[in-house]
């Protein structure tokens, strides 16, 4: 089974290359790159160091640690699933999942709490458990978002009557609080339809509505693994708030994502519970949540093909990523490192691919010009003055 899981997280890396050769650098990953102090910031610039600066050393980085979260996936599955192929197959599942594949191509913090979770798991699981304690204090200066599986940690604490666990727990909890905060600021304001739309969108709609499905289903039971109250706690959180706020549900998404053992677990076990003539439910079950999960991938690792569908490009949900390094290389071509424009998002863009601030401006134009960035079946025409 090994053997199998080496192949596929070869082919989910070149994957993942060929993805990072689609997009450019965003604003925010640009503000990021060159303002930023944090650990994601520190990463991405040791890595253009070790590949120069372009979009495989920004983000190759985090394409190794998706690909590391993943072997820690297997060895956490191991001990939620009877079988090495139900640990595979977990493996597989969170590989598919749209938000597993952004934070694997995206700067942003989910690829470094991914991991860091995955890590703190297996050392739980595995009863490492000093090394638990230890790691799980750490990451308190790593990310604010590691508030969350604290509270978590605190309520399976309760659950096993761990006292330890009970006080350590709360105590970072409220030491993360009071460093890093909660913004609860802004006029009270429904967001539950979107979080609900963004947690389908990242899990796909059919494994969303199992992963609901789950947690609710083990809520009704005695043994609680720690996973559930993981991914229980960060959901309800999450639900509970954007009823009154919009969240950034990149902070919370990770911790749901790690879930795919236990999904794994229920319905393997429902499966195989079954007379092999009464398994159709599930197999036609599994069989579109494949089909969605493939078609989520492919889209997002050859999301350029959209554009052939689209008559405005601007509504292309990768559009942020996109124009920056392909126009940079046309300037290139006609001998143009130094101009400025009015889109200071751009020019921060473009700064990152070597074209810096002169005193010749560029403008976007609908007239054809030499200088433009090919989006499928449409063209962006840029002029200079």
């Amino acid at each position: 089974m090994k053997r199998y899981l080496l192949a596929v997280l070869f082919f989910d890396f070149c994957a993942l290359l060929y993805g990072i050769s689609t997009l450019s650098i965003s604003y925010n990953e640009a503000q990021i790159y060159f303002y930023d102090h944090s650990l994601i910031a520190m990463i991405a610039r040791f890595g253009t160091t070790l590949f120069g600066q372009n979009d495989f050393g920004l983000r190759l980085p985090f394409v190794l640690l998706h690909s590391l979260s993943c072997v820690l996936l297997y060895i956490l599955a191991l001990k939620y699933t009877k079988t090495s192929f139900d640990a595979f197959i977990s493996v597989v599942l969170f590989i598919l999942l749209p938000g597993s594949v952004a934070s694997a191509l995206l700067i942003n913090e989910s690829s470094i709490v991914i991991f860091f979770t995955l890590l703190i798991l297996v050392l739980f699981e595995y009863k490492k458990i000093f090394l638990f304690y230890v790691l799980l204090v750490l990451v308190l200066f790593v990310d604010g978002n590691f508030a969350i599986l604290y509270l978590s940690f605190f309520f399976y604490a309760i659950y096993k009557k761990d006292k330890l666990l009970i006080i350590c727990s709360l105590i970072l909890f409220a030491i993360a609080m009071s460093v890093y905060g909660f913004d609860a600021s802004g006029k009270p304001k429904g967001y539950f339809l979107d979080t609900l739309g963004i947690f389908a969108a990242c899990f796909s709609p059919l494994i969303f509505l199992y992963f609901f499905y789950v947690v609710y289903r083990v809520l009704l039971q005695d043994n609680k693994p720690l996973l559930w109250f993981i991914s229980a706690s960060t959901f309800v959180f999450c639900l509970i708030f954007s009823i009154r706020q919009r969240l950034f549900l990149e902070d919370f998404l990770p911790f749901c994502v790690v879930c795919t053992p236990l999904l794994v677990r229920y319905l393997m076990s429902s499966y195989r519970s079954r007379m092999p003539q009464l398994r159709l439910k599930h197999k036609i079950f599994i069989e579109c949540s494949l089909v969605f999960l493939l078609f989520f991938y492919l889209g997002i690792i050859f999301n350029q093909s959209f554009y052939y569908l689209l008559k405005d490009p601007k509504k292309h949900f990768a559009y942020d990523y996109h124009i920056a390094k392909e126009l940079a290389l046309n300037l290139k071509q006609h001998n143009l490192t130094h101009i400025t424009t009015q889109d200071k998002e751009l020019a921060l863009r473009l700064k990152f691919y070597g074209i810096s601030k002169g005193k010749l401006e560029l403008h976007s134009s609908k007239k054809t010009s030499k200088i433009y960035v090919s989006l499928g079946k449409h063209k962006v025409y840029y002029s200079i003055k």
